[in-house]
Parts: structure tokens; sequence; C-alpha cells
């Protein structure tokens, strides 16, 4: 069981036993040590932040570690972590680390770690570079000052690249990015494609601070006064996305992946006829992916294991609801710009609204909720709480199901309890929320 990682790499609040600099330099050196014995020869890691206020130092102090342990260093600055994994890519670097935490409040941050391939590590890799964090490392006499370079136009440009054929003259988006890494980047981006963007939480405040992916009603108001066509959202570090459609509504993830795993299917550009989401998924998107012929597999949540589900399946598209949407023939990991240029080129391509094409897609009635916990018993050791499960999901049968599990990135326990019938449900929800609550 991992010691220092969670779902997606370290995180924690800023100040923490496990989130502070001289935390952050520890891991630098350990990175070093498994780099030196991986790939002794003159390894080189990228590193980047985002725009959270803890991000240059705890970044300094991860350098200090990385470049003690005689590693050469190339210092992106503040960018994406999607164009972090595009990064070590473009430079043939030997590791990638973003100092983020992603959609978290500003208070939080944490360490993502990407291979020379630009994808998350496996989890033995992790545990290894654990076993490096909690050992003593001697200091290099060779340390080289980290080179600087911008990876933001280069990036754009690879994008610019991809989506030679997309047109966005004469559509009106609204966009928040969240006061976060994506600043700089996907207003810029839209613009060149031609599309008129109106920007809101550009850099003028706290990162994730009531704004963004995991905060939209801004962004709905914003899509009402502007008469956009769309609304556009993405988390801190800009590796996912979320929508709302002309009329202020959210579209559902699972519709965004639904549509998506369409349009590749129909322009024959799915392999293998296989979209990978994720156990947290609706029952509804799999019916949908059937119904059309193409087979839905689900992974375990994160998009590490959705990526590497899409490798054991030979797919080449899957994301999470949560707006981590992955496509293979771009990037090995999540990229929200890529995913808002695709979701984009369907509406071109199909001439529809956002709303009509993600209305295709018929989702189960689902309830869901976090419940903040002390401690991450396994579920399986409290018989309440197991008990209450079993007795619910005989009664639901066939007709509904219930997820229940530990964040890997926050300490809550989030339930989820779909079916065909809101009726049915929700009752169920209600008992398992409160065996959740006397349990935990």
């Amino acid at each position: 069981m991992s010691k220092y990682f969670g779902t997606d790499g370290i995180r924690g609040a800023y100040g923490s036993a496990l989130m502070n600099e001289s935390f952050a330099q520890k891991v630098g050196q350990a990175i070093g040590a498994f780099l030196k014995t991986h790939c002794p020869d003159d390894p080189t890691v990228a590193i980047a932040s985002d725009t959270r206020p803890s991000g240059p130092s705890l970044k300094q102090a991860l350098i200090e570690g990385l470049c003690g342990m005689g590693v050469k260093m190339i210092d992106f600055g503040m960018a994406p972590t999607p164009a972090l994994s595009f990064g070590v890519l473009k430079h043939n670097a030997s590791f990638g680390v973003m100092i983020t935490a992603s959609h978290n409040p500003f208070g939080d941050n944490g360490i993502k770690c990407f291979t020379d391939k630009g994808t998350k590590l496996r989890i033995e890799q992790e545990l290894e570079i654990e076993h490096w964090i909690d050992q003593s490392h001697p200091v290099s006499h060779r340390q080289e000052a980290p080179t600087h370079d911008s990876i933001h136009q280069e990036y754009l440009n690879n994008l610019q690249e991809y989506f030679c054929q997309l047109d966005l003259t004469g559509i009106k988006i609204a966009l928040d990015t969240a006061n976060g890494a994506t600043c700089k980047t996907t207003q810029s981006m839209l613009e060149n494609l031609g599309a008129t963007v109106f920007g809101i939480h550009q850099g003028n405040g706290m990162i994730n601070e009531g704004c963004g992916s995991e905060h939209l009603d801004s962004l709905k108001k914003l899509v009402h006064q502007k008469n956009a066509d769309v609304g556009i959202a993405h988390d801190g570090d800009g590796d996912r996305v979320r929508f709302v459609d002309a009329d202020g509504k959210v579209i559902d993830g699972d519709q965004i992946l639904g549509l998506l795993a369409m349009h590749a299917h129909r322009n024959q550009q799915l392999e293998s006829s296989t979209f990978v989401a994720t156990v947290h998924s609706n029952s509804g998107l799999f019916a949908f992916l059937n119904n059309h012929a193409i087979h839905g597999k689900a992974s375990d949540v994160g998009d590490r294991n959705v990526y590497l589900k899409m490798l054991e399946e030979k797919s080449n598209w899957g994301g999470e609801s949560s707006g981590h949407i992955i496509c293979t023939d771009y990037l090995p990991t999540g990229d929200g710009l890529f995913a808002a240029l695709s979701v984009l080129k369907v509406m071109q391509d199909q001439s529809k609204p956002l709303s009509t094409l993600a209305h295709d897609i018929k989702l189960w009635p689902s309830l869901s909720g976090s419940f903040p916990v002390s401690e991450k018993i396994p579920i399986d050791r409290i018989p309440e709480l197991t008990e209450r499960i079993s007795t619910e999901t005989s009664l639901l049968k066939e007709e509904g199901r219930i997820l229940l599990r530990y964040s890997g990135t926050e300490p809550k326990i989030r339930l989820l309890v779909e079916g065909k019938s809101i009726e049915k449900i929700t009752p169920s929800y209600q008992r398992l929320q409160v065996a959740i609550e006397k349990s935990l």
C-alpha cells in the first residue's frame, strides 16, 4: 500500500507533514535516486507548476533535491499539466514533475510525476520512489543550475497542427480558467482558431476559489450574459474540462464521453471499437455505447487506470466523467484543452449545439455525495456498513448499483447510487448515508 502517493500523485495541505519544502526536497532526492538506478546516463527532469502561492518555493525545494543528486533540470515555469507531459516528450526528458494539487483548494499542493513517455507512473514505480524518500542521500559534487524554457508556444503549436481543420469563426465561448495554469493557453488557442472568447478568472484571484471546473455558477451566468454558444471550465492545472451549454445547463461528463466516443466511432477512428470509462461512470453511458456497437469498458477511478485499461483493450480513447479525457493519438494523459477542442470539433462536424449532442446519451438517475472521514478504514472491515450495502444491493437487483469508495486525493468517502428509477434509489441512498455517518 502506498505511503505517500494517492490516486494522482502526492497531495496535501501546504505546510502539513507531507507537503512542505523539506519534504519536497526529499522527493527530489528520491526521484534522483530512482533515475540513477533506471537511466544512469545523465538523466534530465522537466518541471513546472500551477499558480498556487506555495508553488514556487515547493518547486525550488524539489529542484534543489534533484540537483543535489546530479540530475539535469528543465524548468518550464508556470504551465498546465498536459503541457508538462508534452514537454517531457518534446525535449526528450527522462522524467517530469508537476507541482500542483489539480482541482483541490488553493491551500493544498501536490507533486505529480511522469515517465519519459509522458505517462503517469505505475504503482510499482511510485512504491520504488517512496522507498527512496525514506532513505538518506549523499549530495553530488556535480550540481547544475536548471535551464529555463517556456513550453507554452510549442504546446499550442502542436495543438494547432492537430486541429488544423477546426474553424471556430462565429462561435462565442465563455471560458473559466480557474485562475490557474491555463490562463495563458486556452483563450489564446481558441482565439487563434477564430472564436470570440469571454474569459473570467484569468489570474485575478486564487486558484480554484469559487471558480473553475468545481464551481460552475459564474460560468453559467457568463454564458447567459454573453449569449455564448458554449461554456468551458478548467481545473487549476488544466488536465480537466467541464462544459455548459448555450442554455446555461451543465453537461454531465458521461454525456461528453459518449458524444466523443460516438464521433470517433462514426469516423472509424475508435480503435478496437472500444471506449474506456471508469466504474464511476453512469450505467446509461455503457448502455448507449452498447446500443451503437461500441465496447464500453470500465477501469478503476483515476486517469492512470483509464490509460492502463486503454492499453489492455487496445483502445485510443477513454476518460473520466470528472473531465479527464485521454486520446493516445495525441497524448497518453488527460488534457482539458485538447478535450475542449475535440468537443468543439464534434459540434462543428455535425452542425449541432452541445445540448442536442448530449441529449442523445440518456443517463440513469443517480445520487452521489462525499463525506469527510478522519481515517480511511477498509470498508470490508466495517460490518454494519457492508451489511447495509449488501441489503441495498439486493433491493436494487438488476435495476441499479452502488459504488462506495474512498477519495484518492482527499480525506473523504464517496457514495454513488444509480438506477433506472429515482424513486427506487432515493431511499437506498438515504439509508446508506445514515450508515456511513454512523460508521465513519
